[in-house]
């Protein structure tokens, strides 16, 4: 593909201010966009520049350029190719920063001039989507959280936007915040948006966790605000259905998690089509410690790869698969009537081999149901 050349920058600023139409171009979506890496859509590549190009190039290992009228005036440069940036991308959120992909939006055979470009997505930990960014079963997902109005608990979204997931629950407020470390053991979400009212000491634990903490304008829990997203998106007059309607806190952090996903995604995300309520004494409460500790996903021996309860049960065959079983594992169920109804499924199946193994074969040839 032909399009523009990759602008001068070598007079990108003249006494100090004048900038290229390609460079002022950059530094307008820059601007809205500051804790984000630009990905700069130019001709066959996506160029960063300035203190992007810097921390890419250290991060990718790739060159870093620069161009300059003068030794006095230097804009680092460094760029990767347009046709393979989604693995350059990945490897960026893999290590927790966002990425944002502006595109040429033009047709530079046509066009007179500079090409118009537009923001099309932001990529972040939470809301990776494309396939090709994602690993077959891991889950990647996004979770809010907002206090309520008289302290005792925190409301709680965990949306993930690659399969549809999308559900509710109160989690009781402690002065440690032990409660949230152990949803946040429990479900691994990829990023947390928080308010940016919210202590900082929470804050750095849930850092210290290894999760990227995203803060964002406490107007965006409002419960108004929040209320309206999630009526209009679900085109219906009422929350009450999903069983989360006189639990505000829940409503906030519900409405902020849709609200990201769908600003990131450009895109209206019409496959997000159910919100439920999970209560939380549905299931067994194991806390970060005793996940740890048990080793249920997590081995303490940093050397044992693989060494995990996760691991040495994990004989599904589909991702599908693999994500239920993390879930059950996560949380185990208390309910008599349906540990029955699972222990009854595997008896039949422990005595039907041909079967058991017939169906085992067929399993290998279903694609990832739940993100198609």
């Amino acid at each position: 593909m032909i399009n523009e050349s990759p602008p001068d920058t070598s007079d990108a600023m003249e006494n100090g201010s004048r900038l290229t139409p390609v460079m002022r171009q950059y530094r307008e979506i820059k601007e809205k966009y500051p804790d984000t890496i630009l990905f700069f859509r130019i001709g066959d590549f996506y160029e960063t520049f300035e203190r992007d190009a810097e921390l890419i190039s250290r991060e990718l290992e790739i060159v870093l350029t620069s161009r300059s009228k003068s030794g006095d005036t230097r804009i680092p440069l460094a760029g990767v190719p347009y046709h393979s940036a989604d693995g350059y991308i990945a490897r960026l959120v893999g290590k927790g920063y966002k990425v944002a992909i502006v595109d040429q939006v033009g047709d530079p055979k046509t066009t007179k001039g500079i090409v118009k470009r537009e923001l099309v997505r932001v990529i972040t930990p939470g809301t990776v989507i494309d396939s090709a960014m994602l690993t077959s079963s891991a889950s990647s997902s996004l979770l809010a959280l907002c206090p309520d109005g008289k302290g005792s608990h925190w409301g709680m979204a965990l949306l993930d936007i690659s399969t549809g997931e999308f559900f509710v629950t109160l989690i009781d407020h402690d002065s440690r915040f032990l409660n949230i470390l152990s949803e946040i053991a429990r479900y691994r979400p990829a990023e947390i948006i928080l308010p940016s009212t919210a202590p900082e000491d929470m804050k750095q634990r849930i850092c210290d966790r290894g999760v990227v903490v995203t803060c964002i304008n406490e107007r965006d829990f409002s419960e108004q605000r929040a209320r309206h997203t999630l009526l209009e998106h679900f085109h219906v007059s009422s929350l009450g259905a999903y069983g989360c309607d006189e639990f505000p806190a829940a409503v906030s952090a519900a409405g902020a998690a849709l609200s990201y996903a769908r600003e990131t995604q450009r895109s209206p995300l019409t496959h997000i089509s159910s919100l439920s309520l999970r209560p939380s004494g549905q299931g067994l409460m194991l806390d970060a410690i005793t996940l740890r500790n048990l080793e249920v996903k997590e081995s303490i021996r940093q050397e044992s790869k693989g060494a995990t309860l996760l691991s040495c049960l994990d004989l599904t065959k589909t991702p599908m698969g693999h994500r239920a079983l993390n879930r059950r594992l996560s949380r185990p169920i208390t309910d008599i009537e349906e540990i029955n109804k699972r222990l009854d499924s595997i008896d039949f199946f422990i005595h039907s081999t041909p079967l058991r193994l017939t169906v085992r074969k067929l399993l290998t040839r279903f694609s990832d149901i739940e993100r198609i």
